[in-house]
């Protein structure tokens, strides 16, 4: 789905039902669009989890854990090499996207990858299935390329990932945003900015005008005129991931 499909089908569904999306709809629309849910492997996650932990409590890996919810609905955290909070006008976050049924793979890679190369980043993964797939926060931009070259270089991409968010600009498949993750996440940001897009087309009645440029003019308009550094910083990063896949352009540039 592109971004042009996302917003007709945004569009038919107000236009026919007379439904206006929250902030919430947008967000939980985006994080399972195209996704099948399924929770078939928490188990199986949480008992690989919970081994690594346990092998990583034996070895001299530098290494913080925290996990939000329960049962299916538990998300873990992380972090490898990471004594403080990521500068986040460095840091850069990366989804990947794996298909559920290869998600105990995919981590077991990306732990190691991260632990052999001596790696500062926090990895999050839900283990029931999303589109989000594995979500890594690189503290450092150097750290981004190798990686997804490495993943690009050892895999076949096409098999193992599912399709992002249409508004998450990709290399070879694998998502790259920034966020400051502490005010918004990138798809917090995202679903406010459709929201607010969304109801502004609506009261001037020019749905007919509803696109992925006039969505990314409206995001840089609306950037501009935000006062708070941090959200403005948000903000951008949403318009930049636009720019950058309807120019075809590399989003770390």
């Amino acid at each position: 789905m592109s971004i042009n499909d996302f917003i007709k089908v945004v569009v038919n569904e107000q236009n026919k039902n007379e439904k206006d999306f929250s902030k919430d709809d947008f967000y939980y629309m985006l994080k399972y669009l195209g996704i099948k849910k399924d929770k078939s492997l928490v188990n199986d996650i949480e008992k690989f989890y919970q081994d690594f932990l346990n092998s990583l409590n034996n070895s001299l890996v530098k290494f913080d854990e925290r996990k939000l919810g329960s049962n299916e609905n538990t998300t873990h955290y992380i972090g490898f090499y990471t004594d403080k909070k990521a500068d986040y006008l460095e840091a850069y976050k990366v989804y990947f996207p794996t298909k559920y049924e290869y998600i105990i793979s995919a981590l077991k890679t990306i732990f190691l990858y991260l632990i052999r190369n001596n790696i500062m980043a926090t990895v999050k993964f839900h283990v029931k299935s999303s589109n989000e797939g594995i979500v890594i926060r690189f503290y450092k931009k150097a750290d981004v390329k190798p990686f997804i070259d490495y993943c690009n270089n050892n895999f076949i991409l096409k098999d193992l990932l599912e399709p992002l968010n249409p508004f998450i600009a990709k290399i070879h498949g694998i998502g790259v945003v920034q966020d400051d993750n502490t005010l918004s996440s990138f798809n917090e940001t995202l679903a406010s900015m459709l929201f607010e897009y969304f109801g502004f087309l609506k009261q001037n009645g020019s749905f007919d005008l509803a696109s992925g440029l006039d969505f990314l003019d409206y995001v840089m308009k609306r950037a501009s005129i935000e006062e708070n550094d941090v959200l403005r910083f948000n903000i951008r990063a949403v318009e930049h991931s636009i720019e950058s896949i309807l120019n075809k352009s590399n989003p770390l540039n």
